[in-house]
């Protein structure tokens, strides 16, 4: 009987360390895996930052073209929107407003010029307003000075009509309001005098409405009263 009792407790010690032993190597393996694992991770972080560094060095070395810088022309503005102004070719205009304009690489403002009269809208760079001649409306004081040019004789010289013709164009689009002057007092007729030919009258009918809108809007007249008053003078002399 002493025999059996010492070979159970004999299995029991056995089976006993066997367990531990068999824990121990569990335990280690699970630690050896968890290590693995862990190394793994610091690995694909490792690679991710090398990665990440590596591309930001491409991109410094890649020269990224700059957007190409637009040039702008500063030029004075001599003239507000609304204002009325007097363009030579044309006559008597208003700016409507004021606008920018862009073209290739380059930005200047334009004065955006309404002619009522031809129903006509251009546009002119401030760069470009003094050469083309642009200017303000002639003062009260100064268009009162040019009635008295309209009251003299008239002088028209001894030459071919085209000549003629060719220099008074050349009054109407000069811009000056005392050449326009004289050119209406020279191309009027009164209902008395010798006709005229029908390119005398279109290039009077010009000269007379260029003048008289300017000579309204200086007077703060209508075009109607305007008209009517420099007729008047033109008639008396």
């Amino acid at each position: 009987m002493a025999t059996t009792k010492k070979v159970s407790t004999k299995k029991k010690i056995i089976k006993k360390t066997t367990k531990k032993i068999v824990k121990r190597a569990a335990i280690k393996k699970k630690k050896v895996a968890v290590k693995k694992v862990s190394k793994t991770k610091t690995a694909k972080k490792v690679t991710k930052k090398a990665a990440k560094k590596t591309v930001k060095k491409i991109i410094k070395k890649i020269v990224t073209p700059k957007a190409p810088k637009i040039k702008k022309i500063v030029a004075p503005q001599d003239f507000k929107s609304g204002e009325n102004i007097v363009y030579p070719t044309h006559g008597v205009g208003r700016i409507l407003t004021i606008e920018k304009f862009q073209y290739e690489l380059v930005e200047e403002q334009l004065y955006v010029i309404q002619f009522f009269q031809d129903k006509l809208t251009i546009r002119v760079p401030f760069i470009k307003a003094k050469m083309i001649g642009l200017r303000n409306i002639t003062s009260k004081p100064s268009m009162t000075r040019t009635l008295s040019i309209l009251k003299q004789k008239q002088k028209i010289k001894k030459a071919m009509w085209s000549r003629r013709a060719q220099e008074y164009d050349q009054k109407i689009n000069s811009g000056d309001i005392k050449q326009l002057s004289e050119v209406v007092r020279d191309l009027f007729r009164k209902d008395d005098q010798t006709e005229q030919s029908y390119s005398e009258r279109q290039m009077f009918q010009v000269a007379f409405e260029r003048y008289t809108r300017e000579f309204a809007i200086s007077s703060d007249l209508k075009f109607e009263e305007a008209s009517n008053k420099i007729l008047e003078i033109l008639n008396k002399r």
